[in-house]
């Protein structure tokens, strides 16, 4: 009955539809054939999504090139970053109000949509790998081996832009976060005296690639030496600041380092990182050269223990001297004769043994 019921009603609706002038049947089919125009055309959300995500992967390849090899400012490039960054995140809405388009209205652009969606994400993939660096990692941009007093920038802290970070020490406070997050940057004392030591960190730093840009050699106790360097990121290329300080004398010499970023206020434990690596370096050399010591006086015991020929004695030939070797290996290898034992006799009665021939 309540079937039954229900269908006279849909009939005599549109039926009164029918009198009144309005068909429900057209408007069914215009609106069919509207989503089938549609489906053809993809969303321009996700046509944008794709366009948006793409630029700004060039612009961040445009801005790390132009500021490794161009010369570019680093606050520029840092702009250029920020903006890509943008860029991407707003490729990444775009792509996702594309999907909601084609989940409802059977859109196309499903492909743009999911390549805007993806190259964004790679691209904030870049800055999310250092999250847990910078949240392991206390915000300093200042390392040195003496807190107390630390080595000074002279002719860096003329270089350093207007925007830079100031290449004043950051006090007490930077020293204690600094010792709780990397205990293990201190002086390195090297058992060499103070000029020697000047001249193998110098050889050290060029040999890491930093740009010297000014020396002083020590002149004795109490007046250090100096190396100021710059040295650079690999991928990016961000400046970073560094000042070695040898002081000493003729039988020791201690090596205090100072590593600073110019610009950001978090190193992301760059600074650490290249204290360590010079202080390895420092010691992979003294090996090295401890190394070579040993096998200089090795060659020359080897030298001593050769004979040297008497004067007026005719100097050998090749052949001679290789048949000498060989008889006198040939001496070496020959037995020496063994004594022929004469057998005894023995007495039952006396116990005395007495030859059977006299000697």
């Amino acid at each position: 009955m309540v079937i039954a019921a229900c269908r006279d009603r849909q009939t005599a609706s549109g039926g009164a539809a029918r009198v009144l002038g309005f068909d429900t049947e057209p408007r069914k089919t215009n609106r069919r054939a509207m989503n089938q125009i549609a489906g053809n055309f993809p969303t321009p959300f996700a046509i944008w999504s794709r366009r948006l995500a793409l630029f700004s992967g060039q612009l961040v390849l445009l801005g790390i090139v132009l500021h490794r090899f161009a010369s570019l400012p680093t606050p520029v490039a840092i702009n250029v970053f920020a903006a890509s960054f943008v860029g991407a995140g707003v490729a990444v809405l775009l792509s996702f109000v594309a999907f909601v388009l084609i989940w409802r209205q059977g859109r196309s652009g499903a492909w743009s949509a999911f390549a805007g969606l993806v190259f964004g994400l790679l691209l904030f993939a870049w800055p999310a790998a250092y999250v847990p660096t910078v949240l392991a990692l206390p915000p300093i941009h200042d390392v040195t081996t003496d807190p107390v007093s630390p080595p000074q920038f002279v002719a860096l802290a003329k270089q350093r832009p207007t925007a830079a970070n100031s290449a004043a020490y950051g006090g007490a406070e930077v020293a204690k976060q600094q010792a709780e997050a990397y205990p293990d940057i201190r002086p390195f004392v090297l058992p060499r005296s103070v000029t020697e030591t000047y001249e193998i960190v110098g050889e050290v730093a060029r040999r890491l690639r930093w740009k010297v840009a000014n020396e002083v050699a020590p002149q004795g106790k109490g007046r250090p030496g100096y190396i100021e360097a710059v040295d650079r990121t690999l991928v990016v290329g961000f400046a970073d600041d560094v000042v070695i300080r040898i002081d000493g004398d003729q039988r020791e010499a201690r090596i205090d380092v100072r590593s600073a970023s110019r610009f950001g206020q978090h190193d992301l434990g760059r600074n650490a990182t290249r204290v360590r690596l010079l202080f390895r370096e420092i010691e992979q050399h003294m090996e090295r050269s401890a190394a070579g010591d040993r096998s200089l006086q090795r060659r020359k015991s080897r030298l001593k223990a050769v004979p040297k020929r008497p004067k007026g004695s005719p100097a050998l030939s090749a052949a001679q001297l290789k048949s000498q070797g060989r008889a006198q290996q040939g001496a070496q290898r020959v037995p020496p004769p063994k004594e022929k034992q004469r057998p005894p006799t023995v007495n039952q009665g006396l116990g005395i043994q007495f030859p059977l021939w006299p000697q």
